[in-house]
C-alpha cells in the first residue's frame, strides 16, 4: 500500500513509519519543515530503510493528488498548554489551525483523491484518550482532540451514505513517553501567568501524574495500528495501552 503519514519526523510516527515499510509498504513520512526532511532522511540512510520524507505542513493547503495514496494517517499535532484564564489566543489559535484545520483539509483532500479516481481508501485519525479527560491546564489540546473524535465519527457515517469506499479508524493512545507531554505541561510559561504561583504547581501535579500514567513502550499501539492497516476491514476504535482504555468511556 502507499501509505502517508504526518508527523512522522520522530516518535511514535517515525516507528510506524518505518514498521510499515520494512513489511514492504511504501510510506511517504510527513514532515514540517526542510530541516526536518534532512535530519529525517540522514536518519534513514544510516538505519537502510526506505521511507520517503515530504514536507507537509498543515498550516498551508497540501497536494497529495499525485501520490495516488491508499491510507492516509494523521498522526501529527501540537499541544499548547495553559490555563483558560491566561492562555494567549495566539497559542490557542495554532492547536485549532494544525489540529483542527491542518488535519481537516489534508483529509478532506484525501476523501475528495479517492472519490474522483473512484478508489478504495483507509483513514486513520489520531485523537487520545486525553480527550475525555478533565485536564486543567490542557483544555486547548484535549477539546482539539475531542473534536477529532466527533469528526470520525461522523466522517463515517456521512461516507456509509455517500456510498464512498473509504473506512475511517480512530486511534486514541493512551500516555506514552515520548517527550510530548512534558513540553505540552512547560509550554504554558509561554504565557503572561496571572496567577503564577498555581501555574507552577500545576506543573509539578502534571508531571507528576504523567510520570505515574506513561509507559515508556508504544510497541502495542505500533502492533494495533498495523494490525488494523492491513486488514480489510479495519477496526474504528484503535486505542493502547489496554489499561488506560478501560478507565475511559466511549460512545
Amino acid at each position: 500500500m502507499k501509505i502517508l503519514i504526518t508527523g512522522a519526523h520522530s516518535n511514535i510516527g517515525y516507528a510506524l513509519g518505518k514498521k510499515l515499510a520494512l513489511k514492504g509498504h511504501i510510506v511517504y513520512a510527513g514532515v514540517k519543515t526542510k530541516e526536518e526532511e534532512e535530519t529525517l532522511q540522514q536518519r534513514l540512510n544510516q538505519e537502510k530503510i526506505i521511507m520517503f520524507p515530504l514536507i507537509i505542513d498543515l498550516l498551508k493547503e497540501n497536494n497529495i493528488a499525485s501520490l495516488d495514496l491508499d491510507a492516509l494517517i494523521l498522526q501529527a499535532g501540537v499541544g499548547e498548554g495553559g490555563s483558560v484564564l491566561e492562555l494567549s489566543l495566539e497559542r490557542l489559535t495554532t492547536n485549532i489551525k494544525i489540529n483542527i484545520l491542518g488535519n481537516y483539509s489534508l483529509l478532506q483532500a484525501f476523501i475528495r483523491d479517492c472519490y474522483y479516481k473512484k478508489k478504495k481508501g483507509k483513514v486513520f485519525i489520531t485523537s487520545s484518550l486525553a480527550a475525555f479527560m478533565p485536564l486543567p491546564y490542557l483544555s486547548s489540546y484535549t477539546a482539539s482532540k475531542l473534536y477529532l473524535y466527533q469528526l470520525a465519527k461522523t466522517l463515517r457515517l456521512e461516507l456509509k451514505y455517500q456510498k464512498i469506499s473509504i473506512s475511517v479508524s480512530l486511534i486514541l493512545p493512551g500516555a506514552y513517553y515520548t517527550g510530548f507531554n512534558d513540553v505540552m505541561i512547560d509550554n504554558k510559561e509561554k504565557d503572561t501567568l496571572i496567577l503564577k504561583e498555581k501555574a507552577y504547581k500545576m506543573t509539578l501535579y502534571q508531571k507528576i501524574f504523567f510520570k505515574i500514567l506513561e509507559k515508556d513502550n508504544y510497541e502495542d499501539l505500533l502492533n494495533e495500528i498495523i494490525y488494523n492497516i492491513e486488514r480489510k476491514r479495519p477496526a474504528f476504535i484503535i486505542s493502547r495501552p489496554l489499561g488506560q482504555k478501560l478507565l475511559i468511556k466511549l460512545d
